[in-house]
């Protein structure tokens, strides 16, 4: 039987994050529901302008608490991190038209299937992390002002999280793939795993997120975590390196 996550673990899981959203955002309002981020200064970055909801309510209350507490906003972005009613509400906004996206929390509570090597994975620079960044938000083809915003929130989360940067370089020394690692201390997670298209199916990934593991385990975190999409394959992958389902997060946008 596979093992299991601590009883505790999506809820340190997901305050960890809110926490994070919080520390970067320009501004936080706390209300009854949850929490409303609001960064004009990067009003295309969706995950600080947006209403996170902690506590179960319907979809109308829900529409309601938006029109409400986003009034202003040039579109409506909802986080809902409540176990209960996200299932209920993912087919109700899909069924209004809205843009669906299910996240899995992932906590490593196993071991990895086969053992990973590691001695790739190296420490680069700041700035030619963020050029990776940029390409991977590039293959989506946003509006240039949305990519600009965007890797200047990477960079912020960078430095106002104080993250390590990880990354794989090629044969001839570009940088192929890259992801990183935030810690509060006893909570650790690995966030934004990519790899360029020409490099995948090598084991970069693999590497990379396995190192951030090594690395938090020996700083002494007691949970490490990473976030997936839910409908996508990454998730396989996290869970041969020893990451088990903890919990979801629901978001939905609207333009």
């Amino acid at each position: 039987m596979s093992p299991k996550p601590p009883a505790d673990a999506l809820d340190r899981a997901l305050g960890f994050m809110r926490a994070d959203l919080a520390r970067t955002a320009d501004a936080v309002r706390t209300i009854d529901a949850g929490i409303v981020l609001s960064t004009p200064s990067l009003a295309a970055v969706w995950a600080v302008n947006q209403l996170r909801v902690t506590s179960t309510l319907s979809f109308e209350a829900l529409l309601e608490l938006a029109e409400e507490q986003l009034a202003g906003f040039d579109y409506r972005q909802i986080a809902v991190e409540d176990q209960r009613a996200g299932p209920a509400l993912e087919a109700s906004f899909g069924a209004a038209q809205w843009k669906v996206e299910r996240d899995v929390v992932m906590v490593l509570a196993g071991s990895d299937e086969s053992p990973t090597d590691t001695s790739a994975v190296i420490e680069p620079g700041e700035a030619e992390l963020l050029e990776l960044i940029q390409r991977w938000y590039e293959e989506d083809e946003p509006p240039a002002t949305a990519t600009e915003q965007l890797v200047a929130y990477a960079r912020r989360e960078i430095r106002v999280l104080g993250e390590r940067l990880l990354g794989v370089r090629s044969a001839d020394g570009r940088l192929m793939a890259i992801a990183k690692l935030r810690s509060d201390g006893r909570t650790a997670q690995v966030e934004d795993v990519y790899t360029v298209p020409e490099a995948r199916g090598r084991g970069y990934a693999r590497a990379l997120v396995s190192r951030g593991c090594e690395l938090a385990r020996d700083a002494g975190r007691d949970l490490i975590f990473i976030v997936a999409d839910d409908t996508d394959w990454p998730k396989l992958l996290y869970g041969r390196i020893g990451f088990r389902e903890a919990g979801h997060l629901w978001q939905f946008h609207r333009d």
